[in-house]
């Protein structure tokens, strides 16, 4: 029997008399759903009537999915829980109408943040929102769309973001003549692909013999090949007793106890 015939009789159902009129739409609950939900608004739509389920992909759980009434005209069908919980307000007309105004924009001369629109080019992004050329205070073009700029995410063409890494540079406490000492502490983590047990050691599968090297202040130092592995062991220790441990120990205040309590491990671990 077709729910439609119901419907409004339904509408007028109290709690007590559902249990009687359950067998209409399949249980108590599908009753409750019903209730929930037709002729219900949210935004541009209106509740028609249940269609199905469908299975979220990462649960396995069933959702209900009903057809929907936009106010353009359309019907689409929705699962109930993205209208209700999940923001879906329309068939997809509202979007499309968003889109259709930022396009017709003309946001010549307006400033957002340090950057300044000159001009709409050809280029269009994915959605097809047009592409704007910007110039920034500090002499840069930049392309970005009005959605993007709108959005307050873009106010430069990046030199805020690498100024401002800067002066967060200066100020860290364990930043050191541009050296990041609790780095220091962390490369003497083994890797995941490591394959010698040691940082730094690997085998060198060309010559059969095992190399060992060692970063130190931007720059990369070659110890050299060895017949043994434990050799290039040494060699890599004694880099790291020469370069590493003296600037670890100069500035062992500015590391946090985390990164101290690792070195000392190590240093157990390695017998110095």
């Amino acid at each position: 029997m077709a729910v439609d015939k119901f419907r409004i009789h339904f509408l007028y159902l109290s709690e007590k008399r559902l249990s009687l009129k359950a067998c209409i739409f399949g249980s108590k609950q599908m009753a409750f759903v019903y209730l929930a939900f037709f002729d219900k608004r949210w935004g541009r739509l209106v509740a028609v009537r249940h269609v199905g389920y469908t299975t979220i992909e990462q649960t396995g759980k069933k959702q209900a999915v009903w057809l929907w009434q936009c106010d353009c005209g359309n019907t689409k069908e929705i699962p109930a829980t993205q209208v209700k919980h999940g923001g879906t307000r329309s068939c997809g007309c509202k979007a499309m109408e968003h889109i259709t105004d930022l396009r017709k924009q003309d946001i010549t001369g307006e400033r957002f943040g340090r950057l300044t629109a000159v001009r709409p080019t050809e280029q269009r992004d994915n959605n097809g929102s047009v592409i704007w050329e910007l110039r920034c205070d500090c002499g840069n073009l930049t392309y970005k769309t009005v959605n993007a700029l709108k959005s307050g995410r873009v106010l430069s063409c990046g030199c805020k973001y690498r100024e401002t890494r800067s002066e967060t540079v200066k100020h860290r406490r364990d930043m050191v003549e541009g050296t990041n000492v609790s780095n220091i502490v962390v490369s003497k983590h083994l890797c995941s692909n490591n394959t010698s047990g040691h940082t730094g050691v690997g085998l060198d599968r060309r010559t059969g013999k095992w190399y060992a090297y060692i970063n130190f202040q931007k720059k990369h130092y070659n110890l050299g090949l060895h017949k043994d592995k434990s050799a290039a062991i040494r060699a890599r220790r004694a880099a790291e007793a020469r370069l590493h441990d003296p600037v670890i120990l100069e500035y062992w205040d500015s590391l946090t106890e985390k990164r101290k309590k690792e070195f000392q491990d190590y240093l157990r671990s390695t017998n110095k």
